[in-house]
């Protein structure tokens, strides 16, 4: 189990993801326009049990797992959805592939960014699926394995979208809408397509050009194509000041987005190509995200210690670390206060 967040995410311009065991990447056999596959679900945990897809009903099928917290992230966006889009006959199911029992418990456990159950975070349907039938027949036939990923279906009962639930507003909006052009939207795949292969290649120039042109294609996620162009520019191409500019442009967009704004100071002060790091520009960024999160997100406490370590500031950065680790859980926990100890230890010597 891998969880990726901040800079090696970013570096392809995805958001924070959780991979399971899968190394490669499966060939599609299923992609936009096709028509949904049924679900064979073998437990209904919350909400009514949805045996086929009605039409013209919209449903979003969001694959996630209690061990992930990219997926326990996006919780709270999801009820969100829930219940802006209820009125227009969506139906969100997030179906996790572990035992049944493994997620009754997780339900039961108290998520301290809220201090409340997580049953009470999920105001949507919820399934498990453990032999993992209808997780094949969508993310392993869509060739995707990074988790949470997110299949919109339309009222058609097709594939109107795939991706990561941070950017499914619009394109819901959109379909519930019927203002939703599927066939641009393969468009949009292709390019983006062409984008990873460029980076892929080395060919950043390539790929920032390619950037702009989907950009130009998909205006309604202009922000997250400005989002690749920075890290592109900021790290590959080493162009500070033109990527911060596009930086503030970002922050901007994404001012009530606590994960991209955490994920955006991250970068800047921890992946090793950037060359020029603003830390007033991250401090600013990751504090908007703590705020937003009411000093409970523990990643978030953590990249606000590591910005103030990164300034010198080592008795402020002890202060932000140690709430970061009484935020923290498990392994995460451990990890952050093998940090904290490093940190103290160099107090230490002064």
């Amino acid at each position: 189990m891998l969880c990726t967040t901040g800079a090696v995410a970013l570096a392809m311009g995805l958001s924070a993801m959780c991979w399971a065991g899968e190394e490669e990447k499966p060939a599609p056999t299923l992609g936009i326009g096709d028509k949904a596959p049924e679900i064979d679900i073998a437990h209904w945990l919350k909400g009514d049990a949805v045996p086929e897809f009605e039409s013209g009903k919209i449903y979003v099928m969001e694959f996630w797992a209690t061990w992930c917290g990219p997926c326990k992230a996006s919780i709270p966006h999801l009820t969100e959805l829930q219940e802006q889009f209820l009125d227009y006959d969506v139906t969100i199911i997030g179906v996790s592939d572990e035992a049944l029992q493994t997620v009754v418990e997780f339900m039961g456990k108290t998520d301290k960014k809220s201090e409340k159950l997580w049953n009470d975070r999920i105001h949507y349907t919820l399934a498990t699926d453990p032999d993992r039938s209808v997780k094949d027949s969508y993310m392993k036939a869509a060739g995707q394995r990074g988790i949470p990923t997110a299949f919109v279906i339309g009222k058609d009962q097709r594939i109107e979208w795939i991706g990561h639930p941070t950017h499914i507003d619009a394109v819901l909006e959109a379909v519930a809408t019927d203002a939703w052009d599927r066939e641009a939207f393969k468009k949009v795949l292709v390019l983006k397509r062409a984008v990873r292969a460029a980076q892929q290649k080395d060919d950043y120039e390539e790929a920032l050009a390619l950037t702009k042109k989907l950009s130009e294609l998909d205006s309604g996620n202009k922000a997250g194509h400005q989002y690749t162009a920075f890290m592109l520019l900021l790290g590959k191409l080493d162009r500070p000041e033109k990527a911060y500019a596009i930086g503030h442009e970002l922050i901007a967009a994404y001012w009530d987005k606590a994960i991209t704004l955490n994920e955006i100071a991250w970068y800047v002060v921890d992946d090793k190509e950037v060359k020029t790091r603003d830390l007033d520009f991250a401090l600013k960024t990751a504090k908007r995200a703590n705020k937003l999160t009411e000093s409970k997100d523990a990643a978030i406490l953590d990249t606000v210690a590591r910005v103030f370590y990164e300034k010198g500031d080592l008795r402020t950065a002890i202060k932000w670390q140690t709430k970061a680790v009484k935020n923290a859980e498990g392994r995460m926990a451990d990890s952050l206060q093998e940090l904290l100890d490093e940190y103290k230890a160099e107090a230490n010597k002064y």
